[in-house]
């Protein structure tokens, strides 16, 4: 799957961008992404990254220091310039992980919600501790320049059946960007 399209075409994607940054924010211009400093249109090269074997014991691949030097220097050795994250604890340091794939020209596109808040399809509600937990997140994670967008539905509405659930995640958007608002972090 290609970022590009998932990043550009998600319901869910939310992008926050950093002032002062070693790897250069990127802006959207309609359906496309771009560096904002070169003015070239910028391509999404990335994977889904969030391995659940050979982790030092932690299950968030961004606190795992061990995994995450061994895979950076994959990244690089790839050519990847994006990872997709779809599960973190945000009560853990990312400080050094996320220094290595900012040094590596990495971005990180990063889920909002996680297995224990999230909207289920099935039963869809949208509350205050989903949204807490997804603030928590947010403040974690805004502090660093190669957080490149938010994602909040990733497969909620996908047949007939879940159709309704779709309400819940444009109301978890629409809250999720007043909070992006009040903390004054910017949508490119």
């Amino acid at each position: 799957m290609k970022f590009a399209t998932l990043a550009s075409a998600s319901l869910g994607a939310l992008c926050a961008s950093s002032v002062v940054a070693a790897i250069d924010p990127l802006t959207i211009k309609g359906s496309k992404w771009f560096n904002s400093k070169t003015g070239e249109q910028f391509y999404f090269k990335g994977i889904a990254y969030q391995p659940r074997t050979g982790l030092s014991g932690n299950p968030d691949p961004l606190a795992d220091m061990v995994g995450c030097k061994r895979d950076v220097a994959v990244f690089k050795d790839l050519g990847i310039n994006s990872i997709r994250v779809y599960d973190v604890d945000y009560t853990k340091s990312h400080d050094e992980c996320m220094k290595l794939l900012e040094d590596a020209g990495i971005y990180l596109l990063l889920d909002m919600p996680s297995p224990q808040y999230s909207i289920n399809r099935a039963e869809p509600h949208w509350d205050h501790d989903t949204m807490s937990h997804w603030q928590a997140k947010v403040d974690a994670f805004a502090k660093y320049p190669n957080l490149v967008a938010w994602i909040a539905g990733n497969e909620v509405a996908n047949d007939v059946e879940t159709t309704p659930s779709a309400a819940f995640v444009k109301a978890a958007i629409r809250d999720m960007k007043a909070y992006l608002k009040t903390k004054k972090l910017t949508t490119p």
